[in-house]
C-alpha cells in the first residue's frame, strides 16, 4: 500500500522512522501476531518505507526488543519480559502468579533447583513462562519471565496440552508441525497422544532436551475450582540430575500441583492420586 494512500483505519504516522509511537506500533502489531511478519508485510501493517522500517527493526534487534526467526520478525526476549512486567501489576488478588508465587519458592527451596509457573499464551499454541525462582545450585537452568514454550514439547507445554478439550488438542495438532527444537526429531501423532494420556493419568509431564540440549523438566498441572488447568508448576534442570533424582522431584512437583489447585478451590480428583 502506497504510504499516501487515504485510508480509515491507518495507524497514525508520526514524522521520523525512529519516533517512540511507531516503534510501539511495531511491537503491537507483532504481539498480535505470535508467529511473526516479514518484512515487507510488516511495513505495509505500518504505512512504512521498508528501509525506514529495517533501520528500526535492527535498533530493536539488537536491543532484543524483536528477533528473526526464518525470516518473520517476532517480538524478542525484552518485550516479553516487559509484557510480564506489566502484566504482573494487576491487583493481587486477581494474579495467578502472586497466589501461587510462595509456593513456587517453597518448591525451589526444596529442590535446589529453578521452578517455574506457566500459563497458556493468547494464542492457544504456546504456554507462556509468568514466574520464575532460580535455583541454588551453581549450575541450574535460567530462564526469563515471558518466555513462550510449544505446547507438544517440554514438560511444561505438555502438562498444559494434555487437559485441553479434545477437541482442542485435535486442532492443534493439525496445524502444527510436530519437530522438536533440539535435534529435528520429529514426533508422531499417535506417540504425542499416548504421552498426553500417560500425563492426564499420572499428573506428572517430563522431557528430557526436547528444547536445549542438556536440560529438562518435570511439570504438573493446576486445576481452578471449574476443574480447568490454569497453570503449571514445573522444575527444571541439567539432565543428569533430573535422571538421578527424578522420584524425588516428581513426587515434589506433584504434590506441589495438588497443593495449589486445593488453595484455589479444586475439590475434584487429582490426576495420579492424593
Amino acid at each position: 500500500m502506497n504510504e499516501t494512500t487515504p485510508n480509515s483505519n491507518a495507524i497514525p504516522r508520526p514524522e521520523g522512522p525512529r519516533s517512540p509511537l511507531r516503534v510501539m506500533h511495531a511491537l503491537e502489531i507483532l504481539a498480535a501476531t505470535p508467529e511473526g511478519l516479514p518484512l515487507a508485510r510488516l511495513a505495509e501493517r505500518l504505512q512504512t518505507p521498508k528501509t525506514s522500517l529495517l533501520n528500526l527493526l535492527r535498533s530493536l534487534e539488537a536491543g532484543a526488543y524483536v528477533t528473526q526467526v526464518g525470516g518473520q520478525y517476532q517480538l524478542g526476549a525484552k518485550a516479553l519480559w516487559l509484557g510480564a512486567l506489566i502484566s504482573a501489576r494487576t491487583p493481587p488478588d486477581s494474579s495467578i502468579s502472586a497466589k501461587l508465587h510462595p509456593m513456587l519458592r517453597e518448591m525451589m527451596e526444596q529442590s535446589g533447583e529453578t521452578t517455574l509457573l506457566g500459563v497458556m499464551g493468547d494464542d492457544r499454541s504456546h504456554g507462556v513462562y509468568v514466574d520464575i525462582v532460580e535455583g541454588s545450585n551453581a549450575i541450574r537452568f535460567s530462564s526469563l519471565v515471558g518466555t513462550r514454550r510449544p505446547l507438544f514439547c517440554s514438560a511444561f507445554g505438555k502438562a498444559l496440552l494434555a487437559f485441553q478439550p479434545a477437541d482442542a488438542i485435535e486442532a492443534y495438532l493439525q496445524k502444527t508441525d510436530l519437530v522438536l527444537p533440539n535435534g529435528g526429531r520429529r514426533l508422531h501423532r499417535e506417540e504425542l497422544l499416548g504421552i498426553l494420556a500417560a500425563i492426564r493419568a499420572t499428573g506428572l509431564s517430563t522431557s528430557h532436551e526436547e528444547i536445549v540440549e542438556g536440560a529438562g523438566g518435570i511439570a504438573s498441572p493446576v486445576f481452578d475450582r471449574d476443574g480447568r488447568v490454569i497453570a503449571v508448576f514445573a522444575i527444571a534442570a541439567p539432565v543428569a540430575r533430573l535422571k538421578a533424582q527424578h522420584d524425588q522431584l516428581a513426587a515434589l512437583s506433584h504434590s506441589f500441583g495438588l497443593r495449589a489447585s486445593r488453595m484455589l478451590g479444586y475439590t475434584g480428583e487429582y490426576p495420579g492420586g492424593e
